[in-house]
């Protein structure tokens, strides 16, 4: 399983959108009733009634649509936390998002079965539900006490409601057979597909993980050892119509959201800006003090047709253009009387710097006082 063997004809309609990088990840809430140990949600999110646009906090309907336009969405993936405890909202932010958007607006929904009910159901396809994933959470949490029949029921119930229907989980090692069979069974009865996800460690299940006996596979990434052997296991001996999808953090991290960034930079991305291959944003900054600093430098920029911004105390412009007229002004031992980098930065709301390159450092002139 190489991901440049990836193949989408065994994939879910919501998958492929959010490869490409076209779906805004809608985390309704961090409410969730279940006690998953392999729960990966940060601290500023699990069990508390937040709400994310992507990495954007929100509050609002109008900020999710703001920025579904600014990554040019072609759809939305509902999660949480377990949306259906805020059910409400949830139907509510679904309805609003089709309405600006379309019916072609792809909508799939992350749940468990214990919320899955007509009632519910009914709502989210009133609302326009294109696609929901149930978590057997049992499966792994306590699997003794494992109600296959009733996740089931829980399944078919949904078919009678939601277009695609299928099933989403992670690949928890030793757990080969179990998910196997649960493949078959879920098969039998018309669900179109299984994805597998790859377990990873984070700072909230790191400590469940490894007093479980789990491991890391290697230094460089948060995979945990054996959860892709798991997926091909079932993948290699499962024959039938189900689609089995296995999805490997490095999917998550190198595809999808790459695309997402690229998507999204390419329309918050300023004249003046570069996006890189990774979809993160260069721009050159300038600092002054006073205007007086840098009005050569603005007479060179207006005189060259070069596109900038000022703001305050900052001078914007394009990061090539900046170490070319950097290196110039150091060639006629110009006077510098600013300090000059470029940064580069996520085209995310919070504009998260990755990497600062000084191309020029003045140093503040401090007064000292003598002892």
């Amino acid at each position: 399983m190489d991901l440049s063997n990836l193949n989408e004809k065994d994939m879910a309609l919501g998958c492929k959108y959010c490869i490409k990088g076209e779906k805004l990840v809608l985390y309704i809430t961090g409410l969730c009733e279940e006690s998953c140990y392999y729960c990966p949600l940060s601290e500023k999110r699990k069990k508390k009634d937040v709400i994310f646009a992507n990495e954007k906090q929100i509050n609002s309907i109008e900020e999710a649509v703001e920025e579904a336009h600014l990554c040019g969405s072609k759809g939305v993936g509902i999660t949480g936390g377990n949306p259906l405890l805020k059910i409400e909202r949830t139907v509510e932010y679904l309805k609003a998002l089709k309405e600006e958007f379309g019916n072609d607006f792809h909508a799939h929904l992350y749940t468990t079965p214990k919320f899955v009910s007509e009632e519910n159901l009914t709502l989210l396809n009133e609302a326009g539900l294109d696609e929901i994933r149930l978590h057997s959470t049992r499966l792994f949490n306590d699997f003794e006490h494992f109600d296959k029949l009733d996740f089931l029921n829980k399944l078919k119930l949904c078919k009678g409601y939601i277009k695609d229907v299928g099933v989403e989980i992670p690949g928890i090692p030793n757990f080969e057979k179990e998910i196997l069979d649960l493949a078959f069974d879920i098969d039998k009865i018309g669900v179109k597909f299984l994805n597998i996800n790859e377990l990873e460690y984070s700072e909230t299940n790191y400590q469940a993980l490894t007093d479980r006996g789990f491991s890391e596979k290697d230094d460089t990434t948060s995979r945990i050892s054996g959860s892709f052997e798991t997926a091909k296991y079932v993948i290699d001996n499962f024959k039938g119509k189900l689609l089995i999808h296995f999805c490997p953090s490095s999917l998550k991290d190198s595809v999808q959201m790459k695309n997402r960034l690229i998507n999204r930079a390419r329309n918050v991305a300023k004249p003046y800006e570069e996006i890189t291959e990774e979809g993160l944003l260069l721009k050159g900054i300038i600092n002054f003090k006073n205007l007086t600093d840098v009005s050569e430098v603005i007479e060179i920029l207006k005189e060259n047709d070069v596109e900038f911004e000022l703001l305050e105390d900052r001078l914007f412009l394009n990061p090539e253009i900046l170490e070319d007229l950097i290196d110039q002004l150091k060639e006629n031992n110009f006077d510098f009387k600013f300090s000059a980098y470029i940064s580069e930065y996520y085209p995310t709301s919070d504009k998260f710097e990755v990497e600062r390159i000084p191309l020029v450092i003045k140093k503040p002139n401090l007064k000292l006082k003598k002892k």
